[in-house]
């Protein structure tokens, strides 16, 4: 059976947990939903904090973000320009042992604080994360593009 159910901004899919992985799953969406509420306040600290030390952070355009630093760098970057209303449809969240991944789309308007209209933008993402030491789990990949084609040149 499969369930559908909207989570502060995210909607989840799940199959029917096994006993031993629904606490995980509930884990995991805290991450999601952490994720979620930061990019939304523009607190580029507790985005950051979602993600585990060595992570990496792929987005669209641009080179990869390897380690937190560099995440916090570009998610720093990210909010001092934008005020963004953000969502996340999760699809697919699998689990094996200390590892999961999570399957889904997302949406975002992007409005400049300079001024100007907002950008929406609607696009597919994955995340991998792993339980840590201490039993957090973290996210260590985050890739994202969204589904506009590429403009041709004129």
């Amino acid at each position: 059976m499969v369930t559908r159910r909207s989570i502060d901004g995210v909607q989840r899919m799940s199959q029917q947990d096994s006993a031993r992985t629904a606490p995980d799953r509930e884990e995991i969406d805290a991450v999601h939903r952490a994720h979620v509420a930061a990019v939304n306040r523009g607190d580029a600290d507790a985005w950051v904090n979602t993600f585990a030390e060595d992570g990496v952070q792929m987005p669209p355009h641009a080179p990869a973000n390897v380690g937190r630093e560099a995440i916090r760098s570009w998610a720093r970057g990210f909010c001092d320009a934008f005020h963004a209303q953000f969502a996340l449809s999760v699809e697919e969240v699998r689990t094996a042992g200390d590892w999961a991944f999570e399957r889904g789309a997302y949406t975002i308007a992007l409005t400049a604080k300079a001024g100007g209209e907002p950008m929406q933008e609607t696009g597919k993402y994955i995340t991998i994360y792993e339980k840590r030491s201490g039993g957090a789990w973290k996210i260590v990949r985050d890739i994202w593009n969204n589904d506009t084609p590429p403009q041709s040149p004129r």
